[in-house]
């Protein structure tokens, strides 16, 4: 079927097009609307929200709601909280956090607290940890080293006894490769500021707020996580403004130093759509492999380079009050292939049909064509009840009520060793396009959270509209983004 031009033309005079309709190519849009400019979102699903989505499940017993992976919501950017109170509403909850790891059928807080983890791995072992972590400080001031792997990284902040006991499971779960494959860029991004000593010493003055994974409670929408892109997507078409779904990026066409225009595959053939800007917060290795006239060769092989990790999350529907009190609970144990849950009824009530039932979404880690990728919805759900039953004990096989999945490919950016360099070349690549921004985790192949993907989106609608701000400095900072705490408002009800 031939190109032909969209029904709409090549877009009203400084249009904007974003390309994914998650929350951060959302918030583009939104904030150019709230604006005044116009702007189109396109999206190849045919729904708002990426993985940060909610899915409805009607079934005889009532309405499920199941985020895909939790996203809570918390960020020290005053801007964002307004945004996301005016956007979510009345449907805005406070959550209260509960996160703890279930190792060898027990359970220790998470983040570490170290009267927990002493307790859970008994006074010996942990004298040994307590040991090993002051050996292992000593040594670096006597040999300093550069910190380069996640082993090095978990090492370096907790010692090697820990990183054993609490962190080389998971995180081999997670990634599919050995600790010492993987880049210590990824600890040190989302764990700043955590280390040993920071547990002991919140262990003695509890200190709320003072680093990401010791904040107590966040905002969330009543009906699910993807409330929030579904507002959003309200009022952009309220506002004026468009937002298509099914309708796929397929090219990106360039002339000189600007974009000019995309190719859509939408379910009526192939659409042309011109714009003045673009921003993308789709995956950074397909964008490099769509635009024509095509990359230079190296700039392809380093998208070739680069890889995402897959996720599979099986929700099961349950017929049980409550299974843990847990917001995540992270499974470390070899044996049990998943590695965490979390149980929407502890984030919001109204995600399940009634108090007498329950639900989990359960995450498998995997890649393209690996064993878990390639077993079936009926092995996935099977082997979670299986495990939930037998191995864990939390439920009764006659309390599972019904179960499917939903499989989310390119969900984390993996920071393999040497992944720096592809991705540099590629962003240099994508750089000398004046009127291109790139956005998002997808986007920016940067193991964002969801405040930080929103930002980079909010950001880039700020340039399009003249300001000169820098993307790349989103998640940048030395200090974790989560250190300021954000007072409830006066009156807030705290839900579990």
């Amino acid at each position: 079927m031939s190109v032909h031009e969209d029904t709409n033309g090549p877009g009203k005079p400084g249009m904007t097009l974003v390309m994914g309709a998650g929350p951060g190519g959302l918030c583009s849009a939104y904030a150019l609307s709230k604006a005044g400019a116009p702007a189109v979102v396109v999206e190849r699903a045919p729904f708002v929200g990426g993985l940060a989505r909610t899915i409805i499940k009607e079934t005889e017993h009532g309405t499920f709601r199941f985020d895909i992976g939790g996203h809570r919501w918390f960020t020290k950017s005053d801007e964002l909280n307004e945004i996301f109170r005016e956007v979510v509403g009345e449907e805005l909850l406070w959550v209260n956090r509960i996160s703890r790891i279930y190792f060898d059928g027990k359970y220790v807080d998470y983040p570490l607290k170290i009267s927990n983890a002493l307790k859970a791995i008994g006074p010996v072992t942990s004298a040994r940890a307590m040991l090993d972590y002051g050996k292992q400080q000593a040594d670096r001031k006597i040999n300093p080293r550069e910190v380069v792997s996640m082993k090095d990284a978990y090492i370096d902040q907790y010692g090697e006894l820990l990183y054993k006991l609490f962190f080389e499971r998971y995180s081999e779960k997670v990634w599919g490769r050995p600790c010492d494959e993987m880049s210590g860029d990824w600890v040190n991004q989302r764990t700043k500021g955590m280390s040993i000593m920071t547990a002991v010493k919140d262990a003695v003055v509890p200190s709320k707020g003072k680093v990401v994974s010791l904040i107590d409670e966040f905002m969330y929408p009543k009906y699910g996580f993807g409330r929030f892109s579904e507002r959003m997507a309200d009022g952009i078409e309220r506002m004026g403004n468009e937002v298509r779904l099914n309708a796929g990026v397929e090219k990106v066409h360039r002339e000189g130093n600007r974009i000019t225009a995309v190719t859509l595959a939408t379910p009526d053939g192939p659409q042309r759509f011109e714009a003045e800007n673009f921003i993308s917060s789709i995956p950074l290795t397909v964008l490099a492999k769509i635009i024509e006239p095509a990359a230079p060769a190296e700039i392809l092989e380093a998208a070739d380079s680069l890889t995402f990790r897959n996720v599979i999350t099986v929700n099961l529907m349950l017929k049980k009050r409550q299974v843990t009190d847990d917001t995540w609970l992270y499974v470390h144990d070899r044996n049990i292939l998943f590695g965490r849950f979390h149980e929407p009824k502890n984030w919001s009530p109204a995600m399940v049909p009634g108090d007498e039932y329950t639900s989990l979404v359960i995450e498998y880690f995997c890649s393209f064509g690996d064993h878990i990728w390639s077993m079936t919805e009926e092995e996935l759900v099977e082997r979670s009840v299986k495990h939930l039953v037998e191995d864990m004990k939390f439920i009764t096989r006659d309390e599972f009520l019904e179960g499917f999945i939903v499989r989310a490919p390119r969900a984390y950016p993996s920071y393999v060793i040497g992944y720096e360099k592809p991705l540099e070349m590629i962003k240099e690549f994508i750089d000398q396009f004046e009127n291109l921004q790139i956005i998002g985790r997808y986007g920016t192949f940067r193991y964002n959270n969801s405040d930080h993907s929103i930002e980079t989106g909010l950001l880039a609608a700020k340039n399009v509209l003249g300001g000169h701000f820098d993307l790349d400095q989103v998640n940048a900072d030395q200090e974790y983004h989560e250190i300021k705490r954000v007072p409830a408002p006066a009156g807030h009800a705290a839900t579990r």
